[in-house]
């Protein structure tokens, strides 16, 4: 870490540096003297000129104003938005270029974090890299409301009438759900003094499908009801509305309780399994990526397992059609509630998955009793809970089968496992085209 005497730029410096690495969210890094200058948009083998917006001790922050010397990966944005709107980090690179990049991420978290050497496996792409994204959670704002996306790092709403990653219809539901807004006088979310009625707009596009969610700054949907006959006349009658009650001062979308408003839920085929699409249910975004990611998962699962974090139920009951015999832990009352449904028509058994409403930290340690051959993890991004890495250190089974969307909680999970199991796969799968996120599979099995 350099001392402040050390430190090679001040703020509102313009600075012109040789971009050569890459930083977690995508970023360019351009390193003046060992000290690190982090310019967003930016690409390795580029030369910039960037404006510095904040310094710290180790790191700066810098505005690109310009390209001095373009990289060849560099290509030209297909949405107007980009650089604007906080959802994308890097559509200016090419795609090949991109997952080459979340590779490199995967293995860099892992050095730092894991401190290991971990050979990663090149980056499963995705097979669209447009319209791939099967939900849309956009925030609705101020009295006169906007709809739109947060620029990044800011809760300041970027309005856009078109997101091209969303499902094809998001055009079509946006400009709909305005004029709602406008036609019903509605006001959007004020976070600073907690008025507004309308907080979010949330849709889900599964197979013909379409599942949409108002959340609402109160305990009524009645002003929201009269969006069904818009949706219905727009989008025919395979669409339902909810309201979803969240009067909480925080960044959290969903509240727990949601109420129907309108249609008549019906089940839809998602990887072979009948389903049913509630506002609490998980699914991953990307279906293309979500079929690879969890063909990979079934390749390495044994006859019996214990899958933790396992929410709505689909991965398991994928495990117990392949022939596993499945015990799976969820907290959230309602995912449990749709893994049993989930099962039930399906035709899969109690004897092929048990279902467990309880919390992993509490539930796992008792269950690994039972010595199951696999046990599959798919936690939140905060990663598992201590007590689930404590338990399968001094439990350990033949093989853990991890599914991560942050490399930096899974890195220092594994670091925790690793006293136990050797890291036997590593790889990442681009579940997010054009966003710095990325979906990592890591295998583990127990040391001899």
């Amino acid at each position: 870490m350099a001392t402040e005497r050390e430190i090679p730029v001040k703020k509102n410096d313009v600075i012109e540096a040789d971009i050569d690495g890459v930083g977690y969210e995508g970023e360019g890094v351009a390193h003046l003297g060992g000290y690190a200058v982090f310019v967003p948009f930016a690409l390795p083998d580029e030369r910039v000129r960037a404006h510095v917006i904040m310094v710290k001790p180790s790191f700066a922050v810098a505005k690109l104003l310009a390209v001095l010397r373009p990289a060849a990966e560099r290509r030209e944005p297909f949405c107007p938005h980009f650089r604007t709107c906080g959802g994308c980090a890097m559509q200016h690179i090419d795609y090949d270029a991109q997952t080459a990049i979340k590779r490199q991420t995967v293995q860099d978290t892992f050095r730092k974090i894991a401190k290991l050497n971990a050979v990663v496996q090149e980056t499963v792409k995705s097979p669209s890299i447009t319209a791939y994204r099967n939900k849309l959670s956009v925030p609705v704002r101020g009295a006169q409301p906007k709809i739109g996306f947060f620029a990044a790092r800011s809760h300041r709403i970027c309005e856009i009438g078109k997101c091209p990653i969303q499902f094809e219809e998001n055009e079509k539901l946006l400009a709909l759900f305005a004029d709602f807004l406008t036609r019903e006088k509605l006001t959007g979310y004020n976070e600073e003094d907690g008025t507004g009625l309308v907080r979010h707009l949330v849709a889900r596009k599964i197979g013909n499908t379409l599942t949409v969610t108002v959340v609402v700054n109160g305990k009524s949907g009645k002003r929201i009801a009269p969006f069904y006959e818009d949706l219905r006349e727009a989008f025919g009658s395979a669409c339902t509305l909810y309201a979803n009650f969240n009067e909480g001062r925080n960044n959290v979308i969903l509240g727990e309780q949601s109420a129907l408003l309108g249609g008549t839920p019906k089940p839809v085929l998602v990887d072979g399994l009948w389903t049913e699409v509630h506002p609490q249910s998980f699914f991953q975004v990307n279906d293309g990526v979500r079929q690879l990611l969890y063909n990979a998962v079934l390749e390495e699962v044994g006859e019996t397992v214990l899958d933790a974090y396992s929410g709505a139920g689909l991965l398991s009951a994928l495990m117990a059609k392949k022939g596993a015999r499945v015990v799976a832990i969820e907290r959230e009352k309602k995912a449990t509630e749709s893994a049993k449904l989930l099962n039930e028509r399906n035709g899969i058994s109690e004897s092929a998955v048990r279902l467990v409403n309880a919390d992993c930290a509490e539930a796992l340690p008792e269950y690994l009793k039972n010595k199951p051959q696999t046990v599959v993890l798919d936690p939140p991004r905060s990663g598992c809970a201590p007590a689930v890495l404590t338990a399968l250190t001094e439990t350990p089974v033949q093989k853990i089968v991890y599914v991560s969307c942050a490399p930096n909680t899974l890195a220092r999970d594994v670091a925790v496992l690793s006293s136990a199991y050797d890291l036997q796969k590593l790889t990442p799968f681009d579940m997010f085209p054009h966003c710095a996120g990325v979906e990592t599979l890591a295998v583990l099995t127990k040391k001899e």
